[in-house]
């Protein structure tokens, strides 16, 4: 009896640590930009990265250092550029706004240069969990699933359910969840939502269930069936781009 109860103790301490619905996604701000390097100039565009890093600029912004994940197959995008801004009103309240002014004059050389590396830039806003959430995964992390859906007319909300249902099943069968954002302002992604893995093998690992236990948690979590997973989200969307990507020191 002892030797069971221990053996159950062992299992739960070896489980994976879940985060709840409620740090998978929330009410924080973020800036998300994508960046497309001209032709040729990835490298020199990783480098200025760095040399920004590097620099006082952020510290003389006032702002965390961003989030930088490198394409590595999917989108057309070369990096991924995640800024923690909290609010509306606190990134654009005068002080901070006065702040980030001076450190881009100082700096304004540097940001000029890299600048012209962009072949394609955009910007997008999006609330998700809380910055040291992010923040934490992120640092935890080597390995990056990103998927980002436009929504089919009146289906924005539907489309944020269903990613929700779709975390359920994830827990439910022993995977990763994912991270939602979704839509404030910028670009025509509504939903958007990121896997943080330690590698691309943890990623790729098959989920230790067998069919007919995940065909029973697709159910519970909401869905027709398992196959239903991949038709329902399909159902609600207009376009779709996964990427997979890593970190970048």
């Amino acid at each position: 009896m002892i030797k069971q109860i221990f053996s159950v103790f062992v299992l739960l301490i070896c489980l994976p640590v879940m985060a709840s619905g409620e740090e998978l996604e929330g009410d924080y701000l973020y800036k998300v930009t994508t960046i497309r390097a001209a032709t040729g100039a990835l490298a020199d565009l990783l480098e200025w990265e760095a040399q920004l890093k590097a620099s006082e600029y952020y510290d003389q912004a006032g702002q965390a250092h961003p989030l930088l994940m490198r394409h590595s197959q999917g989108d057309q995008w070369d990096l991924l550029i995640i800024v923690p801004m909290q609010s509306w009103s606190e990134y654009h309240s005068a002080e901070a706004t006065q702040q980030r002014r001076a450190a881009a004059a100082r700096h304004a050389e540097l940001i000029a240069a890299g600048q012209k590396l962009f072949a394609f830039y955009e910007d997008h806003f999006a609330y998700g969990p809380a910055w040291s959430t992010v923040k934490n995964a992120y640092a935890a992390n080597d390995f990056f699933h990103i998927e980002m859906f436009e929504a089919a007319p009146g289906k924005a909300s539907a489309l944020l359910e269903q990613r929700r249902m779709e975390n359920t099943y994830l827990e439910a069968t022993g995977q990763t969840p994912n991270m939602i954002f979704r839509r404030a302002a910028g670009s025509d992604v509504d939903v958007f939502t990121i896997g943080f893995h330690p590698s691309l093998v943890a990623f790729a690992a098959p989920a230790d269930v067998t069919i007919e236990e995940k065909e029973q948690e697709a159910k519970a979590a909401g869905f027709k069936s398992l196959a239903d997973i991949s038709f329902f989200l399909r159902s609600l969307i207009s376009g779709h781009h996964d990427t997979l990507a890593t970190k970048v020191d």
